[in-house]
């Protein structure tokens, strides 16, 4: 019912509501899109969905929320009014607000939220019962006196008036406050156990003994005895709850404007950025000449990171930020080797420079975590650029975005806690976070003093990338690298130099210092390192005179000459494994047309080598006829254990799905408000169907089309013993009861019943 509700307010918007919406809530332009407002409905009130709505609301629209689902059926906008003590007008701009986002809907003058939101707020309550079940239970006397204790007057009054009349008393928060407030510190204490469900509460007796707490909460109309023991209800509950906080809607903090010289602002963002894609390029051409040694669990650990910053010339804490910024924007990635640049690198790096910026300053502005200020986990550091579960990212978009058009951002931080009141940090850890958040935007050229520069305005308004990089354009113009041979083998760099530059540099020089103005040194070592890389020296003096736009200096010239004539006059034939046997066996084997590709060469009579493997080399023999057997280095037999069985590594490559723009989805859904036609659901979509009766249909749709074309999902999992895993998984066969996937918590292939799936949701 609600959710056939939810989907007729979702109807009735018009073509502009219904795409600010969408736009709101980016989960749900993932394909498969919901087919239909039904579908729709179901995937804004989907766990996963919902979660990331709440991260990004502000302090009015959580407390809002929240006073709805305490009220439920009663949640009018006169009623929320009035348990927030906020202004009639102020709370229905809010409820719109909440609307807008696909976080409420209004039907019949009541509000209402989706059905998990509403479950998730009443948590904390839903354990009490409401006080019309308990006086069922409780004798008339008491009830007169909790009226009483009320400020009522229970005069007259028989038993289902004096319910009506508690049930009206504790509605008011005001009453409720009142009575609270005049309670003694140790029944305060006692309710503040209470309403966290701690039920046991230990009394002294005797002489001088105090009070029983409980006692003093019946006479306050708090608590009603039921069989001789104190029961809270509901309603006293929720109002202790609201009273814990502050409750009164304020609107949004009205920040004053930065003081800004905006001619020097422009200036010192354009030098900013322009260091930080230095620092980029600095950082993958150095991976690239030399992997970036990785951890065995993977990321960059402490030792390596302080190697590279003295190499590069890179403040440690910068260099994580690069690291991580490089490897969200796809950058950087690991391999067998380490940490290399992915083969986009080159064509990021020669894009102008504003199209570079956008890419970067994008991928850090998603980040969910804050790359200067790491948390730990239980096993200690999360090395860079392993992701990992923050608020930090939540707490850096709120302050930039707050501090937009022109406002103070001290003034932002100050007011955070209303702008990001999800973020999970208690208030003595905010600073850093947000310390580091303007730190790190300050390298990036977002921020500059205290507000944000025109880079950082341009990146906060959240436009589309292509836009995005055409706002950065004039802002960031292309300023070439200059390169300047010396006569004392030196070669100093200022800027940023080309691709073709770097790479010749990083194959015929050793670098001395880095920065906005590099020096590269020529050695014998170096050029002749060069040569050994393929280059010759005709394409060493050529290349170089292009960049330099000059003549070589002689010495370089003679440098490179030298070496090249003695490159090569000595060489050195590898060999891998060795073929030894009988010297009739071992001429047969030399002449065996079939074993030609083992490039096999006699050093003996009884001697052959071959630049293969040993293994491959005996799969070859044996394939030809042959008998050998495999010897260790000092020619001991080597037998196989028989248990050994060898097992092809698994790993998950995270595929993402397509989005659909807000504005094309929108006119969608108006065009076939019931849904578009398909020819029927898939059979895998049937066969989950059959397994499954707590998914929806959106998300059996999510579900079967991940199955279909290895799409990754997000599933609420809950075991045979009950406990609930959110897991990232590439569903790969759907076998009898059982989805068999890759999940990526535990990095490896696992079996999840699909009747045990709680929740799916798109990862995109």
């Amino acid at each position: 019912m609600h959710a056939m509700s939810f989907a007729r307010q979702l109807a009735g918007l018009d073509a502009a509501r219904l795409t600010r919406l969408l736009e709101s809530r980016p989960d749900v332009l993932v394909e498969p899109v919901p087919r239909g407002f039904e579908q729709l409905a179901q995937r804004l009130s989907g766990a996963e969905s919902l979660s990331s709505a709440l991260r990004s609301i502000d302090r009015d629209l959580l407390l809002t929320a929240q006073a709805v689902a305490l009220l439920g059926d009663r949640a009018t906008a006169v009623a929320v009014a009035g348990l927030l003590r906020a202004p009639q007008a102020v709370v229905a701009e809010t409820v719109d607000r909440l609307v807008g986002r696909g976080l409420a809907w209004k039907a019949a003058g009541k509000i209402h939220l989706p059905q998990r939101l509403g479950n998730h707020f009443r948590a904390r309550t839903d354990a009490f019962r409401p006080v019309a079940l308990i006086a069922q239970q409780a004798v008339v006397e008491g009830l007169r006196a909790a009226v009483a204790g009320l400020g009522g007057d229970p005069a007259g009054l028989r038993k289902p008036e004096l319910t009506a009349r508690l049930e009206a008393l504790m509605a008011d928060p005001a009453t409720v406050q009142r009575a609270v407030a005049g309670l003694a510190a140790p029944a305060r204490r006692r309710l503040d156990q209470a309403r966290r469900g701690t039920e046991s509460y230990y009394v002294s007796y005797g002489r001088g003994a105090p009070r029983d707490p409980d006692e003093d909460l019946v006479q306050a109309g708090l608590m009603l005895r039921v069989y001789g023991r104190g029961e809270l209800p509901r309603e006293i509950a929720v109002a202790a709850l609201l009273h814990e906080r502050s409750t009164t809607l304020t609107g949004r903090p009205q920040l004053p404007a930065a003081a800004v010289d905006h001619d020097g602002a422009r200036r010192c963002a354009r030098a900013a950025a322009d260091a930080a894609l230095l620092g980029l390029v600095t950082l993958l051409d150095e991976a690239r000449t030399t992997p970036i040694t990785a951890l065995k669990k993977g990321g960059v650990g402490p030792r390596e990171r302080a190697r590279l910053a003295k190499r590069l010339s890179i403040e440690e804490r910068d260099l994580v930020l690069w690291i991580d910024v490089a490897a969200a924007a796809g950058l950087l990635a690991p391999s067998g080797r380490g940490y290399l640049p992915t083969a986009g690198y080159d064509r990021w790096r020669e894009e102008p420079p504003g199209t570079r910026w956008a890419r970067a300053a994008r991928a850090w502005f998603e980040l969910d975590f804050a790359p200067t200020q790491r948390e730990t986990d239980a096993h200690g550091e999360v090395a860079p650029p392993i992701p990992l579960l923050s608020g930090a990212g939540l707490l850096r978009r709120a302050l930039l975005e707050a501090a937009a058009a022109g406002r103070s951002l001290r003034a932002a931080a100050a007011e955070i806690e209303w702008f990001c009141p999800g973020s999970g940090y208690a208030p003595e850890y905010l600073p850093e976070k947000l310390a580091a958040a303007v730190h790190e935007g300050e390298q990036l050229g977002v921020v500059v003093d205290d507000a944000l520069s025109e880079l950082g305005e341009h990146l906060v308004a959240r436009a589309a990338p292509e836009e995005l990089v055409r706002r950065c354009a004039d802002l960031l113009p292309e300023a070439p690298g200059l390169l300047v041979l010396q006569s004392d083998l030196s070669a100093v760099v200022s800027g940023q130099p080309s691709t073709a530059a770097s790479r010749l540099l990083a194959a015929a020089a050793v670098a001395e210092s880095r920065g906005v103005a590099a020096t590269w040194r020529f050695t014998p070592a170096s050029v002749r390192a060069a040569l050994d890389a393929g280059w010759t020296a005709d394409e060493l003096r050529a290349g170089l005179v292009a960049i330099a736009d000059r003549a070589l200096p002689q010495p370089l010239d003679y440098l490179i000459g030298d070496v090249a004539r003695r490159h090569g006059n000595v060489r050195v034939r590898g060999s891998r494994c060795c073929v030894v046997g009988g010297e009739a066996e071992v001429t047969e084997i030399l002449h065996t047309r079939a074993l030609h590709k083992l490039h096999l060469a006699r050093l003996a009579p009884t001697v052959l080598t071959s630049p293969f493997e040993l293994d491959e080399v005996l799969a070859r023999l044996r394939d030809a006829g042959f008998a050998p057997m495999p010897e260790d280095a000092e020619g001991v037999v080597i037998v196989a254990d028989r248990r050994d069985r060898p097992v092809a590594e698994q790993t998950g490559t995270t595929r993402q799905c397509a989005r659909v723009g807000a504005a094309e989805f929108a006119a969608r859904l108006l065009a076939h408000p019931d849904g578009w036609p398909v020819a029927h659901r898939s059979v895998t979509g049937q066969r989950l169907a059959k397994l499954t009766g707590e998914l929806t249909a959106a998300e059996l749709d999510l579900l079967a089309d991940a199955l279909d074309n290895g799409h990754d999902v997000s599933i609420v999992y809950r075991d045979n013993n009950g406990s609930a895993t959110v897991r990232q998984i590439q569903p790969r066969e759907l076998s009898g009861q059982w989805l068999e996937s890759w999940c990526y918590l535990r990095s490896g292939q696992r079996e999840f019943t699909v009747a045990n799936i709680e929740a799916v949701a798109p990862v995109g």
